[in-house]
């Protein structure tokens, strides 16, 4: 091995070094619980619609009887809101599938 090639050696060797101990101390600061609730919110993003039926729920439960009329509503605007759900990575990666299909299916 020429000197060249050592020289080029060491440089990736020092190189690799230093991205591993970046890597390394960005882990270290990062918080779990912050980057658990991100990567959540990404690939199960909260839906208006479940949250709607849980307080129509509520509402309904509870004793009053003018709550119940306001839970009722809450409920049934719940199964409206349905097909306005968030997208989530599945719902993504599948209709990206989708479009190849077809564009995969187009002949010139």
């Amino acid at each position: 091995m020429g000197l060249q090639e050592k020289r080029i050696l060491r440089s990736a060797t020092d190189s690799l070094s230093r991205i591993a101990e970046t890597k390394t101390e960005v882990a270290s600061r990062l918080d779990s619980a912050s980057v658990a609730r991100h990567v959540q919110n990404v690939t199960k993003p909260n839906s208006p619609g479940a949250t709607m039926k849980k307080a129509g729920v509520a509402l309904i439960a509870a004793p009053d009887p003018i709550t119940g009329v306001a839970g009722v509503a809450l409920v049934a605007s719940s199964f409206a809101l349905k097909g306005k759900e968030p997208a989530s990575l599945a719902h993504l990666a599948k209709e990206a599938r989708k479009v190849l299909r077809d564009v995969e299916s187009i002949r010139l």
